[in-house]
This record gives C-alpha cells, sequence and structure tokens, in this order.
C-alpha cells in the first residue's frame, strides 16, 4: 500500500516539473524573439515640428485720411402738430389726406358751426339795436340842445338826455366786442395750416370730437432735412460749422448726398462721453424722406499714422477688442491692438504695434500663440 502511494506522488511530481519545464522554455522563446526584433530594428528619429506657411505684411508710418463714419436719422427741419382751439366739438371735415402739399394759412379742417352761428348772428341783432337806440337818443339831444339854446328847454332835460346817449354809446361798444368775440371764435371753428409743408400724419376722421390736447394732423417741411449724429469726444474739438459732410441712404445705395453741419451741441453727455451734431441737408426734389437711416462721414483732413493691412486684423468672439500675429523669429506672437480709422484696405494702429513689424495676412486662422511659421511672401499695404 505504501508502494503504492509512493508511486503516484512520484507521477504527480513528474507532471509538475515537466509543466514548469514548458513553461520556462515558452518564456525565453518569446524573450529570444524580442531581443532579435529589436537588434534588427531600424532606427527612428523624431520629425521635425511641422511650420504653418503665411504670408505678412510689414507694419509701416504713413498718411492716412482722417474721417468719422457714424450714424444717424434723416428728421424734417420743421415739423408741427395741428390743434383744434375749441374742444368737445365734432369735427365736420378734414380736408387734407396724408401727403397732400399745404400752405402755411390753408385750412385743413373745420367743427361744426351751428351753434356758434347762432350766437354770431344774435350778436349782430345786438348790435343794430344798440346803434340803433343811440340814434335815437342822439337825434333827441340835438333837438333838445337847440331848443336850449333858445331857452325854450332846461339845462336839466339836455343833461339827462346827453348821459342816456353816452349810456347807449356804451352798449354799442359792448355788443361790438361781445360780437367781436364770438367772430373769433367764429374762426376758431376752422383750423388752418400753420406752416406749410406736407401732410405727414392724420389722426382723427370726421365725425370726432375735438380735444384741445390732441393734435389732428401733423405737417412737415421735409424740402430742407436734418440728421442728428453724436460725436466722441476724441473728434468733437475737429468739428466746425459749416463743414462738409457726405452721406447714403439704404433706399440710394449707389448715390453720395451732400450736406452741411449747421448745428453743434455746447455740451456733450456725461453718460456716454458724445455730442450732438446737426446736418442740414438741401431736399428740394424730396428724394429724402424723415426716418431714412443715414451713413454720415465727416472728413477732417490727412494725418500721420501707423498702418496696417486690414487683412491682418483678427477680432476677439463677442468684444471689439482687436489682435494681430506678428511674426518673430519664425514663430506668431499674439498680439492686442488699438486700432482707429480705416481706409480703403489699410487700418489704423493706435497702439501695440511699431513700424517695421511683420503681422501674418493670410494663414492666420491656422494660428495660435507660439505657432511655428514660415514666411511665404510678404503682401504690399497699397490702399484698394
Amino acid at each position: 500500500m505504501e508502494k503504492q502511494q509512493m508511486k503516484e506522488q512520484s507521477r504527480r511530481g513528474n507532471k509538475i516539473t515537466w509543466v514548469v519545464g514548458c513553461a520556462i522554455l515558452v518564456f525565453l522563446s518569446v524573450a529570444g524573439l524580442n531581443v532579435w526584433n529589436i537588434t534588427k530594428r531600424k532606427p527612428v528619429y523624431m520629425e521635425e515640428k511641422q511650420k504653418i506657411p503665411v504670408q505678412v505684411c510689414t507694419v509701416k508710418e504713413g498718411d492716412l485720411d482722417r474721417f468719422l463714419e457714424v450714424t444717424g436719422d434723416l428728421r424734417p427741419l420743421q415739423e408741427v402738430e395741428v390743434y383744434p382751439k375749441v374742444g368737445w366739438k365734432v369735427i365736420k371735415l378734414i380736408l387734407v389726406e396724408k401727403g397732400d402739399w399745404v400752405k402755411q394759412g390753408q385750412r385743413v379742417a373745420c367743427l361744426e358751426k351751428d351753434r356758434i352761428q347762432a350766437q354770431v348772428n344774435r350778436a349782430r341783432a345786438e348790435v343794430k339795436v344798440a346803434r340803433a337806440n343811440f340814434e335815437v337818443l342822439q337825434k333827441d339831444f340835438r333837438r333838445i340842445d337847440n331848443l336850449q339854446e333858445k331857452k325854450a328847454a332846461s339845462k336839466q332835460k339836455l343833461d339827462h338826455i346827453q348821459a342816456k346817449r353816452e349810456v347807449a354809446s356804451a352798449r354799442i361798444q359792448q355788443a361790438e366786442a361781445a360780437l367781436k368775440e364770438l367772430e373769433v371764435l367764429y374762426q376758431d371753428h376752422d383750423i388752418y395750416a400753420t406752416m406749410s409743408g406736407i401732410i405727414a400724419a392724420r389722426y382723427l376722421d370726421p365725425g370726432s370730437f375735438s380735444k384741445i390736447g390732441n393734435p389732428i394732423l401733423r405737417i412737415s417741411n421735409e424740402k430742407t432735412v436734418k440728421v442728428v449724429i453724436t460725436v466722441p469726444e476724441m473728434d468733437f474739438p475737429r468739428v466746425r460749422e459749416g463743414m462738409d459732410v457726405e452721406f447714403r441712404v439704404d433706399a440710394y445705395p449707389e448715390k453720395t448726398f451732400p450736406g452741411k453741419v449747421a448745428l453743434i451741441y455746447p455740451t456733450l453727455d456725461p453718460g456716454t462721453r458724445t455730442a450732438k451734431v446737426e446736418i442740414h441737408v438741401p431736399n428740394q426734389d424730396l428724394l429724402l424722406r424723415s426716418g431714412m437711416f443715414a451713413h454720415v462721414r465727416l472728413y477732417f483732413g490727412k494725418n500721420k499714422a501707423i498702418i496696417i493691412s486690414r487683412d491682418a486684423l483678427n477680432k476677439m468672439p463677442g468684444t471689439g477688442c482687436y489682435y494681430v500675429f506678428v511674426v518673430q523669429n519664425e514663430t506668431a506672437r499674439m498680439q492686442n491692438i488699438k486700432v482707429g480709422g480705416r481706409q480703403g484696405n489699410l487700418a489704423e494702429v493706435l497702439s501695440g504695434l511699431k513700424p517695421g513689424e511683420q503681422v501674418v495676412v493670410k494663414g492666420q486662422m491656422r494660428l495660435n500663440d507660439g505657432t511655428s511659421v514660415r514666411v511665404t511672401g510678404e503682401k504690399d499695404d497699397e490702399d484698394s
């Protein structure tokens, strides 16, 4: 029994030895294969860092037209609202429509007049009665005056009739004043244009009630229009009355309209640091109408400036900040700049660059700060 157990243990030991031997043999085979691969592998070198091809322009100093581009609304030079002078009367007639041209003093509407006409007629009758009564007393006065001279009438009777005559004269003046007042009121039932111009708006229709504070019409004189613009503080000292101005409107994109600075507001708005300026524009042909949007350019002459191509400008998303890529030792460096005026394909740089530096004008979409670049050419910064 013991011999059988010993044989079984011996058989198990041989199996373990065989398995371990096989494992060692496999490990040595794999290791040998790896060593052989390493010795036979060709050397691999680090690929040179890729450089982005770019085109540049040189920052220069030169003459640049100085002008200011702003926007404003066209407004009529004169505009009035026409109000009724008599309230709570039915508007009987409105004699004009929107777009009609009217002259100053032209009747444009009228209110109902039946009641005021009756009052005027009564006042005229009272004037006639007062005058007739005065004429009777005037004749009595002359007759008694003649009798008194002949000693046929007493002085007391003459004084009495003279007093009546003076009262009658006063009643005439009173009746005439009342008539005059009613005639003025009667005229106020007709509504007249207070200036010449175009009927720009009609607020009420016949049959409506008039109200003192509510206008019936709006008259606009657009044979001269004005553009009201705001000028920043830094440009305010350059604006002068009488300065020639040109502007465009979206309705006539190919046409340029001339104008002149007619009024400069004396103070600046402390909130926005801007001043208002009025530009007057002749408009005899009525091409321009109030409410149009004007793109205005004020020309201030030439001045020395640091300039670059506008193609070099990049704008921070969601901001008004500009930046460029400056090439230094074949590396693109991001540089924040402050931009001034523009002229054609040129832009003025107020700060952030110096003459002689090179900025990227083509290929910047692939750049970041520190990207290696290869300059393929230089763009001529001529105004295009």
